[in-house]
């Protein structure tokens, strides 16, 4: 059951079985109620979710007392200092995401048809996307469609999928293994990321290739054993029978390990779109496997009940196109 500390106060009830006031339908419940109550459990409390609607805590508090009025059932009761959902909050907060979510895809279709040259598109993005492959195409589209409003979560690929699904998002676009998956998210390989082996230019004299094999005699910076980027490239090389990678230093972010590899440490593997920069500008090297070919697919979202609009599309269409140009 989802806490929050609240400083809206009420009586204890038993959560497992609310009483209900009333079982006729009440029209007067707004979507404004609505968002402050998922404002409220989403931020962890009252004042949270008043500093960001920017109303008074009173007004927050009002509406919450209001919304449960109208639903004849209590949503929060005080577990000492806490308070938490009833079984009938719980309910509740998932309609109101969903009411939530499908407002925002309709304003965002409405816009869409308003003009084909605005619209509005949120993405949801696992980290390399999000963070390398994408923002070269998203500047491309802000010159194309100048009045169109984009924004993007970069979080993993799981988040992604949930996004999408709860209509949080209207696109999702990540590299993913086998097992992500979401009842209401239709998932499309668009193309293929591939993993190098990068190191500096000055490190690794004589190495102009490598079997994939003599990967674990070279000092190798990775992401912390346990993170989604480790696991992802771990069981690549163990789908191609190399064991999992034994790092002398674990960072938390590509640019750590950038940095790192440029001062002295022998080498790290990193998605291209990572590394195509520093390529380019010959601060890393890449030092090609002889034996092996390692790339894992980068899948598009979609909910699987809604048309994806002309915006998104085209998205998808560009990305594809940017990940076959290599």
């Amino acid at each position: 059951m989802t806490a929050v500390t609240d400083e809206l106060a009420g009586s204890s009830v038993d959560p497992e079985s609310p009483a209900r006031v009333s079982s006729r339908y009440d029209n007067r419940i707004t979507l404004q109620k609505l968002e402050v109550f998922c404002s409220v459990i989403e931020l962890g409390g009252v004042s949270r979710a008043a500093d960001h609607l920017w109303v008074a805590q009173s007004v927050v508090s009002g509406h919450l007392r209001s919304l449960q009025e109208r639903l004849g059932v209590q949503v929060l009761y005080r577990d000492g200092q806490r308070m938490k959902l009833t079984k009938a909050g719980e309910q509740v907060y998932q309609w109101a995401k969903e009411m939530l979510a499908g407002t925002r895809d309709l304003m965002r279709r409405l816009d869409d048809l308003d003009d084909a040259n605005s619209g509005t598109l949120a993405l949801a993005a696992s980290l390399t996307v999000g963070s390398y492959l994408l923002p070269p195409i998203l500047a491309g589209f802000r010159r194309a469609l100048p009045r169109a409003i984009i924004t993007m979560q970069v979080s993993d690929p799981e988040r992604a999928f949930a996004a999408v699904g709860s209509g949080e998002c209207d696109l999702g676009i990540v590299i993913a293994g086998p097992g992500h998956e979401h009842p209401h998210v239709r998932s499309e390989e668009i193309g293929r990321e591939e993993i190098v082996l990068v190191a500096a230019p000055d490190r690794l004299a004589g190495i102009d290739e490598l079997q994939l094999a003599d990967l674990a005699k070279l000092a190798l910076v990775a992401p912390f054993a346990g993170s989604v980027a480790r696991d992802v490239v771990d069981r690549r090389l163990m789908e191609r029978g190399v064991p999992p990678q034994t790092a002398v230093m674990e960072l938390g972010h590509p640019e750590a390990m950038k940095r790192v590899i440029r001062h002295g440490v022998d080498a790290c593997l990193l998605f291209r779109s990572c590394v195509e920069d520093e390529l380019r500008q010959g601060t890393l090297r890449e030092i090609p496997f002889a034996d092996a070919d390692l790339s894992m697919p980068v899948f598009s979202l979609v909910h699987s009940e809604r048309p994806p609009l002309p915006i998104q599309m085209e998205l998808v269409e560009q990305t594809r196109a940017r990940l076959a140009a290599r």
